[in-house]
């Protein structure tokens, strides 16, 4: 069996590659739509809701479908792995939106009430005072996010994306040994997860350590 352990071992590089690939632009798309629904303009955050909504209700591979299928309707044909990138992106950034805008809604008032009383202009607040603190706020739940967006990333396999669940079935139906296969295959997204749960664990007590 180790020549199959080794098979997916390879294609846990491709999971790990378009997962990472999927959270960092979820990740900047998130950033761009988390100022929509502190706007002063009731369009934007209606926007923001819609867009929310719709991404976080909606199954993920039923918004695989819609991107490799809609997208050709306008004249956008994307390979395999490119659609599955984006449809991971739009599903990351609905989650990370709303962990930033409640991490940006915990900011105590009085914060920016005294950071204006200092003479900072709004914006110089946003920046230097209330997203620092947002960030630090929302790194724990960030980090979870990423782990369910890593394990969501199986189910773009029906995509036609060749990853660790996609090698996984292509294994199985070759050697009808489910349970050895499936088991290493549960094993490595657990080392995946679990390593990055724990990095981000390590992350948080190192700053923690300093700013003591």
């Amino acid at each position: 069996m180790s020549s199959t352990l080794n098979l997916l071992l390879y294609a846990a590089l491709f999971t790990i590659a378009f997962s990472t690939a999927g959270i960092g632009l979820g990740t900047l798309f998130a950033l761009l739509l988390v100022g929509l629904p502190f706007s002063r303009f009731r369009a934007a955050r209606m926007v923001y809701d819609l867009y929310v909504f719709v991404v976080r209700g909606t199954p993920i591979i039923i918004l695989g479908f819609l991107v490799i299928y809609g997208l050709p309707r306008i004249g956008l044909r994307l390979g395999p792995y490119t659609a599955g990138i984006l449809v991971l992106a739009l599903y990351a950034s609905a989650l990370f939106a709303e962990i930033l805008r409640g991490a940006i809604a915990s900011v105590p008032v009085g914060v920016t009430e005294a950071a204006a009383s200092l003479g900072l202009r709004p914006w110089m607040v946003q920046l230097k005072i209330v997203g620092p603190l947002a960030l630090r706020l929302a790194f724990p739940a960030y980090v979870s996010m990423c782990v369910t967006v890593i394990k969501a990333s199986s189910a773009l396999s029906i995509m036609g994306l060749w990853e660790l669940t996609l090698a996984s079935r292509e294994i199985v139906e070759r050697t009808l040994d489910v349970f050895t296969v499936m088991g290493y295959a549960a094993a490595i997204y657990f080392v995946i997860c679990f390593s990055l749960d724990r990095a981000a664990r390590a992350l948080m007590l190192d700053r923690s350590q300093t700013v003591r």
